[in-house]
């Protein structure tokens, strides 16, 4: 009986040069964690191992988005060693993350006449936005009175597809203003821009964890100062 040995997800993997049979994997991730969505990857790679392969077998991959929709499909053959075990790399370039949730995989076996039979459905990874840091009022404070840390970044947000990046200021103490040219992360994380509504929780969270860090060290060539630690997230 033919099963799902495992599935694996990394930012690529490929057949060792010199050893048969095996896989070298770079970059294998559970959880993806991004301050926006979407989130394009230039390239992933999955790689699916099955067991109680005993004759020639046709496959068919589904992959799922959060809401249970079909992303893409197609099918392949897997190379079989003398035991049964047979592996395949499926390589996806330029594949959008667009929402945030649990992406999974469907594997059918597929017959000569079109036909398909369920074999199982695997997790592939669950793509969120960072974990929220507990910000405690004696945290904040504790930040605020030490010297040489971060307590501001400035970052340009520009979303995928957008026409033009938007300057966004975040301080941690609120009573502090807003440079010219910047406008704050929004209070309610909802961001118009070109008349279109963006979240911004996964940015707020992100710098969130880097305030009270140590300012980066200035060099001769280039000078940091804290609110350019963040930089042209997308």
């Amino acid at each position: 009986m033919i099963k799902v040995k495992s599935v694996v997800v990394a930012h690529k993997a490929q057949m060792n040069p010199n050893i048969g049979g095996v896989i070298d994997i770079f970059g294998s991730f559970d959880n993806l964690i991004q301050p926006v969505f979407p989130f394009p990857m230039m390239n992933m790679s999955i790689v699916l191992t099955f067991e109680g392969v005993d004759r020639p077998v046709v496959f068919e991959a589904r992959l799922n988005g959060p809401s249970d929709d079909l992303i893409t499909k197609g099918e392949f053959g897997v190379l079989v060693d003398p035991f049964g075990v047979g592996k395949k790399i499926i390589d996806l370039e330029k594949f959008l993350v667009k929402d945030r949730g649990l992406y999974t995989i469907d594997i059918f076996e597929k017959f000569e006449n079109g036909s398909v039979k369920f074999i199982e459905t695997r997790p592939l990874f669950i793509a969120d936005y960072p974990p929220q840091r507990p910000l405690t009022e004696e945290i904040v404070e504790e930040i605020l009175k030490t010297e040489n840390v971060i307590k501001s970044v400035k970052t340009d947000f520009r979303p995928l597809g957008a026409e033009r990046a938007i300057q966004l200021q975040y301080n941690l103490n609120p009573n502090d203003p807003i440079d010219t040219g910047y406008i704050a992360v929004p209070k309610d994380d909802k961001l118009i821009i070109d008349g279109k509504e963006y979240d911004t929780t996964g940015i707020r969270r992100q710098i969130e964890w880097m305030f009270g860090n140590p300012i980066p060290e200035q060099t001769e060539e280039e000078v940091v100062t804290e609110e350019e630690v963040v930089e042209n997230i997308q």
